[in-house]
């Protein structure tokens, strides 16, 4: 599973961006990873379902593009912290962590 995670914005304006192959990381992060996309329902979202709500939010709300491909399944979604489902929220606040922790190291 190819996974190319962004997002900006804020309070303190912070950019960060996570991109990695489930293939090459540790097969307990991998499977964490899966599940994770699998329970937020990820493929399910329509991105008209969640441009729709048309909540812009407050100047300090984060915006995220997440693209996920796996076998021949491909989705990029764009939307912030107001419009984002919930189911979705766990797999967000998973890739932040895993950002951060990748800009650590760099």
């Amino acid at each position: 599973m190819q996974i190319d995670f962004e997002s900006s914005g804020g309070l303190a304006n912070l950019s960060l961006n996570y991109h990695t192959d489930t293939e090459t990381l540790p097969q307990g992060q991998a499977e964490q990873l899966e599940k994770l996309v699998k329970t937020s329902g990820f493929f399910d979202i329509q991105q008209n379902d969640i441009t729709s709500k048309g909540a812009s939010g407050p100047p300090d709300v984060i915006s995220y593009q997440l693209s996920i491909t796996e076998g021949n399944k491909k989705k990029t979604l764009s939307f912030n912290d107001v419009t984002a489902p919930a189911l979705l929220r766990p797999l967000l606040a998973y890739f932040q962590k895993l950002a951060i922790e990748q800009q650590r190291k760099a």
